[in-house]
């Protein structure tokens, strides 16, 4: 699995980065850490200085073990770095253009198109960021501007650390999941049994639907748990809460999953970019236990980047950490159309 991480060297940055080494990334994936540097932004201080971000950031990575460290050359590659590579070859770094140009972007919308150019499966990152603590989009949804747009349009499922969580890989780590019987649910539970570390973790599966609909889908998630507890010795609950006949999932209902997670010391709010009302033909399709989706079968229908309304409450409400998950399909926000072209990866080559 490759994961992108977006690192402006801030607190929620920093513990986004020693959670993808220590919590969620397994032996043998790869990690690209991304930086957009924005000269001036941070004033005087000399701690987000590149030179100092990419000592802090070698220090970081020396714990890494077993972890494919990749960054993105000049010519366009991503090539494999090597373990005792110095800070200034280990992160890939792109410069903000002068706001004055007509053609300048948005770091936002830099992170969501590199994560697309280097094919991630996932992007790691802060909520906030370190000038969006006191920004009218943190004050009403306590998501900065990159961590917002990451939510919305990265094409690959999107981790998102909020202040308060505690990163240390002695803690068993809870992923407290919501399954509505859609396709994006089944994937959120998937990457739990995925990234559940054997006899430490703990899942939790939150089952919502009507009652003749949740019995069905409460055996096959149980049925799932049990043959990951067999392999891994991981600890899991069931729990369903039944809904009305015509009832859909609201956000709300996660309140209680979503508290939950909040006073636990290293935990996550799983669930799916979309709900199973909003997947429509143009969705990917994926079994439960399916490794890749499939491509869209029509380019009419929303893009797959759409956020359902139980994402929406959970990205503006939820005050725990989130796991968004989405199934990688080659449908494109409006926003990166046309689609960037793949990096050649250097591990590829003969």
């Amino acid at each position: 699995m490759r994961f992108v991480v977006a690192w402006d060297g801030s607190e929620l940055s920093t513990l986004a980065l020693q959670a993808t080494i220590h919590v969620l990334s397994r032996h043998g994936d790869q990690l690209l850490v991304y930086h957009v540097r924005n000269p001036g932004r941070y004033g005087a201080s000399e701690e987000f200085e590149l030179e100092k971000l990419q000592q802090r950031l070698a220090k970081e990575l020396k714990t890494a073990d077993g972890l494919h460290v990749l960054a993105q050359r000049k010519t366009g590659r991503v090539e494999e770095v090597a373990a005792d590579t110095t800070g200034d070859e280990l992160m890939t770094v792109h410069e903000k253009a002068c706001s004055q140009h007509a053609e300048a972007m948005k770091i936002s919308r830099m992170i969501v198109k590199f994560a697309a150019d280097a094919s991630a499966d996932v992007l790691v990152m802060g909520s906030t960021g370190v000038k969006d603590t006191s920004s009218v989009s943190y004050q009403k949804t306590t998501l900065g501007s990159s961590a917002h747009l990451a939510a919305l349009e990265a094409p690959c499922s999107v981790v998102l650390i909020r202040p308060g969580c505690k990163v240390d890989k002695r803690l068993a780590t809870v992923f407290m999941v919501a399954v509505d019987g859609s396709q994006h649910a089944c994937y959120a539970l998937k990457l739990c049994t995925e990234w559940a570390r054997p006899d430490k973790d703990e899942i939790v599966c939150r089952v919502f639907g009507p009652a003749e609909f949740t019995e069905s889908v409460e055996r096959l998630c149980t049925d799932q748990l049990q043959a990951v507890m067999r392999d891994k010795k991981v600890e899991y609950a069931v729990i369903p809460t039944e809904l009305d006949e015509t009832a859909d999932v609201h956000g709300d209902d996660l309140a209680d999953a979503a508290q939950q997670c909040r006073f636990r010391q290293q935990a996550f709010l799983v669930f799916g970019a979309r709900g199973k009302h909003g997947e429509g033909p143009g969705s990917p399709t994926l079994s439960p236990m399916a490794s890749e989706p499939c491509s869209p079968t029509s380019g009419d229908e929303a893009p797959a980047t759409r956020l359902g309304h139980v994402a929406r409450w959970c990205i503006q409400e939820a005050q725990c950490s989130l796991i968004i998950a989405r199934p990688k399909a080659w449908s494109w926000p409006d926003s990166l159309v046309p689609p960037p072209q793949p990096l050649y990866r250097a591990q590829s080559e003969p």
